[in-house]
């Protein structure tokens, strides 16, 4: 279960044996739901006693009532009632109890799993860039959704295994009251099918654990080829990815079977054993009837109540099969919740209202080993335009990653408004600078939604739809919306997948200026406009000079003329700043980028 560290982090916690870790996340389920958990428990002990008594009931109905009326002896009526009202009373308090522990048993699993979900999606949430970057999303889903599930399954046998325990020890002293050697029948029975379910657990913990392993790559390939279903037809890439998906569909075929395959040997074998003891009860029992040492009511009683074991075992059994999966879902998610790859907050803000300055101090980057940016040094000064300008791979996304605070730097130090980026409270830097990326993500809601968000970051309230026209307008997205069938009110699908690259890069671009930003980073965030459009956009960024701080990303001519100054990177390091005149003139590698997308002479003028 989710429990807090010393430190405020969540942890799941576990053990070192599947089976203690097991019983430990149940009890922890329980005791946060403890209204739920009791009426579990004991509707689950009540529940096990009524068996034992039902047994008790069948048993003095055969001595006092069946018997008698076989051997043409004379029974009363109120025999009659006693029997049939007592079977039928331990009836209805077993059903009734069954319907308890039904409701109580969901509201403590659905609630665990809710609890334990929420806190890997908070932790998805507080993980840098970094880590996320290292993990598939499929998988990430899958933690979120298959590996919680497989934590809380054995919670559905919880309050029922808990209930028969306690039958099965009533049970066996009721059979050890009647004849030792019933008893230690009884206690045979138990003991063999507690041993097999541990040689059950420890053979099925691997393969769980392969289950959950495969069902995550299963879902990270196939979340992949759904979103590139564009990219597979286009190119033709159907074989292949029916054949990259078919071999992982296959991996996760072979897992569940070889847990499968475990399931058939030993399930059963567990079935059959309550047989055998009916059995061996029978051939004692017998002898004890034909010398007079018990009742045949006894003796029914007594084979009554190995029937009646046969349910509890096979609940234990299935709930102990249970753990390993558990164990499987609980070592992934512990995975996610104990990772230290999280943003540490300071206690700074920002203050005032103006333009920010940003500034990286001998900044360098390093992922998977390799040097993405080093010592580089810049200062965008409040109200500037700056383009950064560089060949693909130099770095420029890094930068604007750094200077966001979506990462943080190997070496150097990043300043926001003259704080260091590091030392700003949690929430600070969104409230005052905006991103917008190459890659413009929407939520499947309206267009209304996506703008407004959690309102205006800083003055705390929803914007009104003038504003939202207002930031439209500006982005060049105005248009576009009027012309929609339900105006804001269009629902945009999964993703903005309703509406074209363009469309969403320019609602992206109107979210960011909504929420007037005194900085905001445009990381290529036109790429998907046609000249003419991307032209007004550009001149509405132009507009901001002097009341917002930008820093924008791209090599194309129409970005870089609105700049106040060129910043050009080359494999990772800063190489040069200056006017676009100036770098022209200086940097070889700049104007060979500017000519890839028209020429130098059409650029400088």
């Amino acid at each position: 279960m989710v429990k807090r560290r010393h430190d405020g982090r969540e942890r799941v916690r576990g053990g070192d044996g599947t089976f203690w870790a097991g019983l430990r996340t149940m009890l922890d389920g329980s005791i946060a739901h403890p209204g739920a958990a009791l009426v579990g428990a004991v509707a689950g002990v009540v529940n096990g006693v009524t068996m034992v008594l039902g047994a008790a009931a069948i048993g003095w109905a055969t001595d006092h009532l069946i018997v008698p009326a076989l051997a043409g002896g004379d029974v009363g009526r109120a025999t009659w009632w006693l029997a049939a009202g007592a079977i039928l009373g331990v009836s209805t308090l077993r059903w009734t109890t069954i319907i308890a522990r039904g409701i109580a048993t969901g509201h403590v699993q659905y609630g665990s799993q809710a609890r334990v979900r929420r806190a890997v999606v908070r932790r998805y949430l507080e993980l840098d860039l970094a880590w996320h970057r290292r993990h598939a999303p499929g998988r990430l889903l899958s933690t979120a959704v298959s590996d919680v599930d497989a934590l809380w399954f054995p919670m559905v046998f919880w309050f029922f295994a808990f209930g028969m325990v306690v039958m099965l020890a009533v049970a066996l002293v009721q059979m050890f009251g009647h004849d030792p050697a019933l008893g230690l029948v009884g206690v045979a029975l138990v003991g063999s099918v507690l041993g097999l379910n541990l040689l059950y657990q420890r053979l099925l913990a691997a393969r769980a654990r392969a289950v959950q392993d495969s069902r995550g790559e299963f879902a990270a390939l196939a979340l992949e080829s759904i979103e590139g279903a564009q990219v597979v037809r286009t190119l033709g890439l159907a074989d292949r990815e029916r054949a990259r998906v078919g071999a992982a569909a296959d991996r996760l075929r072979r897992a569940t079977t070889s847990m499968g395959d475990v399931s058939s040997v030993f399930d059963p074998v567990l079935e059959q054993l309550p047989s055998v003891a009916i059995l061996a009860v029978l051939a004692v029992g017998a002898r004890r009837v034909d010398s007079g040492e018990l009742s045949v009511g006894v003796l029914v009683e007594v084979v009554y109540l190995l029937l009646t074991i046969s349910i509890p075992l096979s609940v234990i059994s299935r709930f102990l099969a249970m753990l390993p999966i558990s164990a499987a879902g609980r070592s992934r998610i512990a995975a996610v919740l104990d990772s230290d790859e999280t943003t540490a907050y300071g206690t700074r803000t920002l203050a005032g209202a103006g333009a920010l300055g940003l500034r990286a101090r001998g900044v360098g980057h390093i992922q998977g080993g390799r040097h993405l940016l080093a010592d580089v040094e810049l200062s965008v000064r409040p109200g500037e335009i700056v383009a950064l300008v560089g060949a693909t791979g130099s770095g420029k996304s890094t930068l604007i990653d750094l200077l966001a605070r979506q990462v943080d730097p190997a070496d150097g130090v990043v300043e926001i408004g003259g704080v260091r980026a590091r030392d700003l409270a949690r929430g600070e830097i969104p409230a005052h600078l905006a991103v917008v990326s190459q890659s413009p993500w929407m939520a499947g809601g309206s267009i209304r939604a996506n703008l407004r968000l959690d309102g205006h970051p800083r003055e705390r309230r929803p914007y009104t739809d003038a504003e939202l026209w207002q930031a439209l307008a500006a982005a060049g997205a105005d248009t576009v919306v009027r012309d929609l069938p339900d105006g804001l009110d269009t629902r945009v699908g999964e993703r903005g997948t309703r509406l074209s690259g363009g469309q969403r890069q320019r609602l992206c671009l109107a979210r960011a200026l909504l929420r007037a930003p005194r900085a905001i980073l445009l990381d290529d965030a036109t790429s998907a406009l046609d000249p003419a459009v991307e032209r007004d956009v550009l001149a509405a960024v132009a507009g901001l000079r002097g009341r917002t701080t930008v820093l924008i990303v791209g090599g194309r001519p129409s970005s870089v003329l609105i700049a106040d100054r060129v910043a050009f990177l080359r494999a990772g390091r800063l190489v040069a700043v200056g006017t676009h005149a100036e770098l022209l003139d200086a940097e070889p590698d700049y104007r060979r980028i500017l000519q890839a997308y028209g020429t130098a002479d059409t650029a400088h003028g």
